[in-house]
């Protein structure tokens, strides 16, 4: 018989309430969304938002003069936003919200899947530990693909479990849907394409016919040319990852707090996960099964990204870093969602309506030890100072302080870059270090003038501010430099100092005219 809709196994039976169709993965969108935009705008924007400003404010042409030295692999998700910032702006809620939005898809494409994979009990457990976990208000409320990439990954997911359903007879149908979603993946981020590798598990451990192989096989070919290509033409970009730690074990506890969502959590989310593991496989053995189980899907999704990550970083230059994993959270989800339903999984025909009291309020208080430990990784996520740089902070004193003619001196192109956060407040600054603008230079750090050539362009400048970033050295030469420089264009009075996480601000007031050294 061929499969229709997303139809599980009938759950009504002995009373037990149907959670079919789709009220219950639009109840865990709504929940995660609700969630994600609570506090959104209050973080401040910061170093890698701001390249998302930057780069979708930029017409197209500008835009792609950037990609064939920079930012390549980040080209869809730009291409995507831009049109979006140019309805919307560049404000915090109108660049998170997208990913808000795919959060709130992907959780859920998770209630789908999870009641596909083990029953609409571990699927809505599943939606509802997504909505709940802090990594996903983390990464909803900010301005990159990464959330995006949750979505696609569990789009992905899901077409591969409906093509390895027992009872499907039209596979292509899933599999001509599954190869482009995991070339979009990997264009969104690269290291995306790794859920191929956890997908190849999958089908290792859920053992399908030859013929499933060969439509995986084609899929994944056909998805991974394209990013062949990508991975080739950014080889010449490695640079803009040389600050990757490698791998050791202080790497390894922050991505286990990472998938787990916090370092409070590590403990009761391995536990439902390890759980969610066991009452799968006895739930389902009891019942007759269309798909792959639901630890052969999520357990390879959760690990083999990360491992392999981390093995490649071992032998070559690194390449991991924890947030390049987001699409793997939605793997962690299924499992402690299956944790949370066990006694619904397990025990499937309770004797009487008082079983399935008992049974619900163990999940409920299983969810409450689940989100107490998380409500402090929650508060944190939405302070204004949470992300390494609080560009608000300053951004709030230049608005507040700044007066027609000002000037300002990034101390570095990377300074500059983290101004591009808030242009309405430090645009109305005379950019007074720089040589050729970011557009113009098609980066995001533009070019400097050199050291000497500072002091004339401050001559008639009364107030000039001088702004560092987190990733300069305060003694490094270059910025020195540039500092005595802006001291030899004076006399000035120091008129204020102000510092921030990520950064700082002086402002100087002339006391004099300007006399030239030379």
């Amino acid at each position: 018989m061929v499969a229709t809709a997303d139809r599980p196994r009938n759950d009504t039976a002995h009373g037990r309430p149907r959670l079919t169709g789709p009220a219950s993965p639009l109840a865990c969108a709504a929940l995660t969304l609700a969630v994600a935009l609570v506090g959104i705008r209050t973080p401040s924007l910061w170093l890698d938002e701001a390249a998302t400003i930057s780069m979708t404010t930029r017409s197209y042409g500008d835009m792609l003069r950037v990609f064939p030295h920079l930012d390549l692999v980040h080209a869809l998700y730009y291409i995507l936003m831009k049109p979006w910032v140019a309805v919307f702006g560049t404000g915090a809620l109108a660049l998170r919200l997208p990913s808000a939005l795919a959060m709130a898809a992907a959780a859920a494409g998770l209630a789908i899947i999870g009641r596909r994979c083990l029953g609409p009990p571990a699927g809505l457990a599943a939606g509802l530990a997504w909505a709940a976990g802090p990594q996903t208000s983390r990464w909803a409320q900010e301005a990159r693909s990464y959330a995006l990439t949750a979505a696609v990954a569990v789009l992905a997911t899901y077409l591969l479990v409906r093509a390895l359903d027992k009872d499907e007879e039209r596979r292509w149908r899933w599999f001509a849907g599954y190869a482009p979603a995991v070339a979009v993946l990997g264009f969104l981020h690269l290291d995306g394409a790794l859920l191929l590798a956890a997908h190849g598990v999958t089908l290792l451990l859920t053992r399908p016919k030859p013929g499933v192989w060969l439509r995986w096989l084609a899929s994944a070919a056909a998805a991974t040319a394209p990013l062949v290509v990508l991975a080739l033409a950014a080889q010449d970009q490695k640079r803009q990852v040389k600050w990757l730690p490698r791998p050791s074990w202080d790497v390894a506890w922050a991505q286990l707090q990472f998938l787990t969502g916090d370092r409070a959590l590590v403990a009761p989310v391995v536990a439902l996960a390890l759980l969610g593991a066991v009452a799968s496989v006895l739930g389902r053995a009891s019942i007759p099964h269309r798909t792959a189980s639901l630890p052969a899907v999520a357990l390879p999704w959760a690990l083999v990204p990360t491992v392999l990550l981390l093995l490649a970083s071992s032998v070559t230059d690194p390449v991991f870093y924890y947030r390049y994993t987001t699409y793997c959270l939605p793997a962690v989800a299924l499992l402690v969602g299956a944790g949370l339903a066990a006694p619904f999984t397990v025990v499937r025909h309770p004797p009487a309506r008082a079983g399935l009291v008992v049974r619900a309020g163990l999940v409920a208080a299983a969810a409450a030890v689940l989100a107490a430990p998380s409500l402090r990784a929650h508060d944190y996520i939405r302070r204004q100072d949470s992300r390494p740089d609080d560009m608000r902070a300053a951004a709030d004193v230049v608005r507040a302080r700044a007066r027609p003619g000002d000037a300002i001196v990034y101390l570095a192109g990377s300074a500059r870059w983290s101004a591009a956060t808030y242009p309405d407040a430090f645009g109305r600054l005379r950019d007074a270090g720089v040589s050729t603008d970011p557009v113009a230079a098609a980066n995001l750090k533009g070019r400097d003038l050199l050291p000497r050539e500072l002091p004339s362009r401050l001559a008639r400048t009364d107030r000039v501010w001088v702004m560092n970033h987190r990733s300069l050295d305060p003694h490094g030469p270059i910025i020195e430099r540039r500092e005595r420089a802006v001291q030899s264009a004076g006399p000035w009075r120091k008129a204020g100092t102000w510092t921030y996480r990520g950064g700082w601000l002086v402002l100087f007031e002339r006391t004099g005219p300007y006399r030239s050294s030379r």
